[in-house]
């Protein structure tokens, strides 16, 4: 572990709170870059370098403890679909040189650097892939992040038992620390609460499941607002760990993100206070929230 994910990890066992930035890929596309349609923003680092470096600034100066590698949509299950195979270790080593590179600028060398992994296949036609294939791909990511020396793993959107487990056995094998990050829909409000991609596995079946590994840190992401207590309540019967919260708002119509209806910074905030009476160490905001949404979470500490 890093002196300074030490650091941070103390603090929020001491009762601090952590600040995690927000979305990274629909504040770029807010910034004017081009999703692609198979892979999302994957390409960002290669076309538009500059562009993601100053998206993660934005995000330190906005006061955010830790900042997001943009690499969400950049496995090899993402990539190879795309046409971009030859490419994968140059788009996520320069991802991961966009957020060095943005700490650097910024002087704060106390930010912590967290790389992303999914369980997302290509953004135009999720054909599925086998447990060995998804194996290669995370084992690789972990490989990545290793070289690149990021200050931990953060698990995204996770949901779909099929290629959840194959990668939390894959993480487990780091050296990095890992933040686990689950995603959560509910048909109705008094309907069960359901994994983000199948209605069919209840939320707690995911939550058992990554409560096995033993994880720093985990909890609700990529999930609606007036969820996340709701949410954060079933990871508090299986994690004893810190607790994590950073909602979406908005909707995703690929390969765009949708900003209608967007909560307010003084809206998120609000959630936010409840968020912390529960328990939650470490908030932050994901698709549709910006560095806006991030200066109102920091007041907080």
């Amino acid at each position: 572990m890093t002196t300074r994910y030490i650091s941070l990890l103390s603090k929020i066992q001491s009762g601090g709170l952590a600040i995690l930035d927000s979305g990274v890929s629909t504040e770029l596309e807010r910034r004017g870059q081009k999703m692609h349609d198979e892979a999302w923003s994957a390409r960002v680092s290669i076309d538009s370098f500059d562009v993601l470096v100053s998206t993660h600034q934005a995000y330190i100066d906005a006061g955010a403890d830790v900042i997001t590698v943009n690499s969400y949509a950049s496995s090899r299950l993402v990539l190879d679909p795309a046409g971009l195979s030859s490419e994968v270790r140059s788009i996520n080593m320069k991802n991961i040189d966009a957020a060095r590179l943005a700490r650097e600028r910024c002087g704060d060398d106390a930010v912590l650097i967290a790389g992303s992994i999914s369980h997302a296949l290509s953004f135009a036609s999720e054909q599925e892939k086998s447990t060995a294939t998804c194996i290669e791909a995370f084992d690789e990511m972990v490989s990545f992040f290793e070289e690149g020396e990021v200050d931990l793993i953060l698990l995204e959107m996770m949901s779909i038992p099929t290629r959840m487990l194959p990668l939390f056995r894959s993480v487990s094998s780091s050296t990095l620390p890992v933040w686990c990050g689950l995603s959560a829909q509910r048909a109705a409000p008094t309907a069960l609460i359901t994994g983000y991609h199948d209605e069919t596995i209840p939320l707690i079946d995911n939550i058992q499941d990554a409560s096995n590994f033993k994880f720093d840190a985990m909890g609700i992401m990529h999930t609606s607002v007036d969820l996340i207590s709701d949410a954060i309540d079933l990871v508090k019967t299986h994690h004893s760990g810190a607790l994590m919260a950073y909602p979406d708002s908005g909707y995703f119509k690929s390969p765009n993100w949708k900003f209608e209806g967007v909560i307010t910074p003084n809206e998120l905030k609000d959630f936010a206070v409840e968020w912390q009476e529960m328990g939650v160490s470490i908030i932050g905001g994901c698709c549709g929230l910006g560095p806006e949404h991030t200066e109102a979470l920091v007041s907080l500490k």
